[in-house]
């Protein structure tokens, strides 16, 4: 091959490539700013990360606090999707005053841990129901454990590491951490 031929190519390969990280770029960006982390827990043997149960696995999906926007002394929740995007069945239980999501606040929040359930929901465990979820269907869950209340103390931005406990098909527990940002504001 001559020189203007090898020349050619290459100036051909690299506008094509220039052309395409310049048309990707906007969604690079997107997924590069998306939700911080995910860990995967199973019978608190094995943790996986991030990508290891993109495949298969249970996700959770949109999550935010509830109400929406939150004020300093305000008491809220945590809402998410969850996508059971395994091959098999996931079970969770689900009552007014039971949930299986957690979290733990990096600050500006007060964790308070009290007898009764969360603004006056029933206490009592008898319209508490197993939820299944076949693999590809989602659920809205929102809650906090029995007797626990998140209390907004201050304002600003505030980093919250959410858990979803769930049982596998196989009876094995499991859970998802993932990590979410939202702001506080002044009251």
């Amino acid at each position: 091959m001559s020189y203007k031929t090898n020349h050619k190519i290459i100036s051909t390969i690299i506008t094509t490539t220039f052309l395409t990280i310049l048309i990707m770029y906007p969604f690079l960006q997107e997924k590069v700013h998306a939700s911080s982390s995910t860990t995967f827990v199973i019978d608190n043997n094995a943790i996986y990360h991030d990508t290891a149960f993109l495949s298969g696995g249970v996700l959770l999906l949109t999550i935010h606090t509830q109400p929406i926007v939150v004020h300093v002394g305000n008491f809220f929740r945590i809402q998410a999707m969850v996508l059971n995007n395994s091959l098999g069945t996931i079970s969770f239980a689900a009552g007014p005053c039971d949930s299986t999501v957690s979290a733990i606040f990096n600050k500006n929040v007060v964790v308070k841990h009290e007898v009764s359930c969360f603004a006056g929901a029933a206490s009592t465990s008898a319209a508490t129901h197993l939820v299944k979820l076949r693999p590809g269907e989602k659920v809205s869950i929102i809650g906090t454990p029995i007797g626990t209340t998140y209390q907004a103390v201050a304002s600003g931005p505030t980093i919250a590491s959410v858990t979803f406990h769930y049982q596998l098909g196989t009876g094995a527990n499991a859970s998802i951490i993932k990590s979410f940002e939202f702001n506080i504001m002044r009251s």
